[in-house]
């Protein structure tokens, strides 16, 4: 009832199509070589900084990493799929920061401006990346989810898990909006990027305390 096919006896109806596959496999190692997609996500992000996201394509990708633009698109759809990714690449590569929790509003406020990182070259080539996917992710959902879930969810957690502790220990009256609190905060970072100003300490600092600690203990005039 059953019958063995062997590599060296093979059924007549799927014999050809078994060498084919293996013949597609020898000729594109890249398949089933997972090595390259850092090379490629990191490709991307470097095109991303010097092209901007509409005028990037997967063929200037491909040039960049040194691969076919088929070991591409065996791994990815879409260009909005491979620069999805590539944010993801480039959120694993920061690592998860844990919000501060030193006792009081004031000190995890210290806390968090002491923590902004220096604004260096890869810093600086980042934003522009993000700006760039920003317009672009008005028209594309993939990448709408991308920046909300890969670059706006840790900052946003962080600010609500301080503000939070806040309202837990009674330094915020309860009943405060502290999701508005923490969009105000980023959409100040956002406006403070596209107008090509350095998200630094000083400047974290000035929103912290001047904005957002006001915002979250002050009088909301109800």
């Amino acid at each position: 009832m059953f019958r063995v096919v062997s590599d060296k006896t093979e059924d007549p109806n799927t014999g050809g199509t078994a060498r084919a596959s293996r013949r597609q496999r020898a000729r594109n190692p890249a398949r089933f070589d997972r090595s390259l997609d850092g090379a490629i996500l990191d490709a991307a992000l470097a095109e991303l900084a010097d092209s901007g996201y509409d005028q990037m394509s997967m063929d200037d990708i491909a040039s960049r990493a040194r691969v076919g633009k088929a070991a591409i698109y065996r791994r990815w759809p879409s260009k909005a799929a491979v620069v999805a990714d590539a944010i993801a690449h480039w959120r694993r590569g920061i690592g998860s920061v844990q919000p501060p929790n030193t006792g009081s509003l004031r000190g995890d406020i210290d806390a968090l401006a002491a923590a902004v990182p220096n604004m260096d070259e890869t810093e600086l080539g980042m934003m522009k990346v993000v700006i760039g996917v920003a317009s672009a992710a008005t028209h594309d959902p993939v990448l709408a989810a991308a920046l909300d879930e890969l670059v706006l969810s840790q900052p946003r957690r962080m600010i609500s898990v301080v503000l939070d502790n806040a309202v837990a220990r009674g330094e915020i009256p309860e009943g405060r909006d502290i999701a508005l609190i923490t969009d105000a905060a980023l959409g100040l970072n956002i406006l403070r990027a596209i107008t090509g100003r350095p998200i630094d300490r000083v400047f974290v600092r000035r929103l912290l305390e001047g904005v957002i600690l006001p915002l979250a203990t002050g009088s909301t005039g109800s």
